[in-house]
């Protein structure tokens, strides 16, 4: 059955994404990103689903999600007090409307991508280095 269904899912998936690529060369008004905006939030309705059948599955696994939940909190805190937002007076005299709020925030996401990508490096050092002395 579950088989069925990702089955089903993928070719969905592939249909839409085959329609907005078509979309995208007839310069229609950028379909890509509005695709990307679905994904997303298909990609996130389905990690919820899969966090609540997991948890009714095995309750005792909620500590786990409790550190992680409570590590990205930390990530993204520290990410937004090295974001300053001090770049939107770049763009004052654009067509482009920027706020201060919006820089920092944007500022804030890479910060966030930039101390996880160091971390996973750092990760997989120490436990290459680990398996090495064992």
């Amino acid at each position: 059955m579950k088989d069925k269904i990702s089955s089903g899912a993928m070719v969905i998936l592939i249909a839409v994404s085959a329609i907005l690529f078509v979309m995208s060369m007839m310069d229609n008004v950028d379909p890509i990103l509005y695709g990307s905006y679905v994904f997303f939030g298909i990609g996130l309705v389905v990690a919820l689903i899969g966090a609540v059948t997991g948890l009714i599955a095995d309750p005792s696994s909620i500590k786990g999600i409790g550190i992680g939940i409570v590590g990205m909190a930390i990530v993204l805190g520290a990410a937004y007090g090295l974001a300053d937002g001090s770049d939107y007076v770049n763009y004052e005299n654009t067509s482009i409307d920027l706020s201060e709020g919006m820089s920092r925030f944007s500022g804030m996401l890479l910060y966030a991508i930039y101390i996880l990508m160091g971390a996973s490096i750092v990760t997989l050092v120490f436990s290459r280095i680990y398996s090495l002395m064992r």
